[in-house]
């Protein structure tokens, strides 16, 4: 296959961009018909509400249900995105930094005063609904991207070229139109790929060690890739943009 100039790819690119909707980024997953899960949000939100009316006169009995509340939050999976673990973002805290916490309890009875205080009523009053569960989960859809823009590489090099996959250097050294994924099951291939052919990755160096999504062969040419998914600017896009750019400025060298 002859290679054409970078420019031709950039003025293609231009002509053909991606669609408004697409299979490869559309996750359509409904949590709100895990039956485990809508129940131990329906029963957290039962807690939570006697926690509050409770605290004030009957510590004992509280902390029986603070214990309660918590066994629910660190074991549940999709338990943060119940309204109650939604407001802990409006207190300046994670999910994802919570469970990392010594003292995870400490902070979840501090938090509980804080929602109490802040939200509880306010919510009793406009009534509690299961569709924010899913309302919820759909607004972070963005962030659970993961191998999106792998699989779309991984159809494109197979479909329009006939590429083919494989893992080991042997194979990807001796054949004409081949790919393997570093950033899938072959992270060892990659550095493996790099001390065979004396390349100083220095974005990985830079980078959190970061390591591209695909690394194919056509002829003699070999392309390193990284695949970035950008519909919009803003920090975390324009973040993106310019790990794309050192990316593309030769940071993978002889």
């Amino acid at each position: 296959m002859a290679l054409k100039s970078n420019l031709e790819y950039w003025k293609y690119s231009l002509k053909h961009p991606e669609p408004i909707f697409e299979d490869y980024y559309i996750k359509d997953d409904l949590i709100v018909e895990n039956k485990d899960l809508i129940e131990k949000v329906e029963r957290l939100r039962e807690l939570i509400i006697s926690y509050c009316v409770i605290i004030e006169k009957n510590e004992e009995t509280a902390q029986e249900i603070l214990d309660e509340i918590y066994n629910i939050i660190v074991s549940v999976e999709n338990i943060n995105y119940s309204e109650f673990v939604s407001f802990w973002n409006a207190m300046d805290l994670s999910y994802s930094i919570f469970k990392k916490m010594d003292n995870k309890k400490e902070v979840l009875k501090e938090l509980l005063c804080e929602y109490c205080k802040r939200r509880r009523k306010i919510y009793d009053k406009l009534g509690y609904s299961n569709i924010t569960v899913q309302a919820l989960y759909d607004s972070g859809s963005s962030r659970k991207q993961g191998a999106s823009g792998g699989d779309k590489l991984v159809d494109i090099v197979t479909d329009i070229i006939n590429a083919t996959y494989t893992n080991n250097l042997s194979d990807f050294k001796n054949g004409d139109c081949c790919y393997f994924l570093p950033d899938g099951t072959d992270k060892k291939l990659f550095k493996e790929f790099i001390e065979k052919y004396s390349l100083n990755y220095e974005f990985g160096k830079n980078s959190q060690n970061k390591i591209p999504d695909m690394v194919l062969k056509i002829g003699d040419d070999i392309f390193v890739i990284e695949a970035k998914h950008i519909k919009e600017s803003g920090g975390a896009q324009d973040k993106q943009i310019k790990e794309i750019i050192e990316f593309s400025v030769g940071h993978i060298t002889p």
